[in-house]
């Protein structure tokens, strides 16, 4: 049921993208003869001729170079747009640049800082360490003292022996 639910919006959408391709803008010089093309100051004819690839291209009537219905507002208006958009990219281009580089910035804050952690982690374990081998140490030394102080009470208790006798 579900298919058939998604199969359905596909084709509807379809359909209703299929019918706004015919309602693209279409040039006003487009489909005139060549007779009608050449009376008309904003069209151009251009004759057929073949294409590198082979394939043959008949003659047809397009628009002039800026005949477009953004010529017919004006040229000023479009130069401002002209500008106003490389103006935006500008300002877009800078503004990527600058977020890039307090990225950069960041990231280099985040490195060291991480880098730091581990060291102070390595100091950490290496400090236990020398604590863990000290008490390690200590003990051995303790055992080995109280193991010499038996040995010398031993031989005293001995020598008392012997001195009795």
């Amino acid at each position: 049921m579900k298919k058939l639910i998604m199969i359905s919006h596909a084709l509807i959408l379809t359909l209703v993208f299929a019918s706004f391709g015919g309602l693209a803008a279409k040039s006003q010089c487009q489909g005139l003869s060549q007779s009608e093309c050449s009376s008309d100051d904003s069209c151009t004819w251009v004759g057929g001729y073949e294409q590198k690839d082979g394939d043959k291209v008949k003659a047809y009537c397009r628009a002039k170079p800026g005949q477009s219905k953004d010529a017919k507002e004006g040229k000023k208006t479009k130069k401002k747009k002209d500008k106003e958009e490389v103006a935006t990219t500008d300002d877009d281009s800078s503004e990527k640049a600058e977020k890039k580089e307090k990225k950069s910035k960041k990231s280099k804050k985040k490195d060291k800082a991480e880098k730091a952690d581990a060291d102070d982690e390595k100091k950490s374990e290496k400090k236990s360490k020398k604590k863990a081998d000290k008490k390690d140490d200590d003990k051995e030394d303790k055992k080995e003292s109280k193991k010499k102080t038996k040995k010398k009470s031993s031989k005293k208790k001995k020598k008392g022996d012997k001195d009795e006798d």
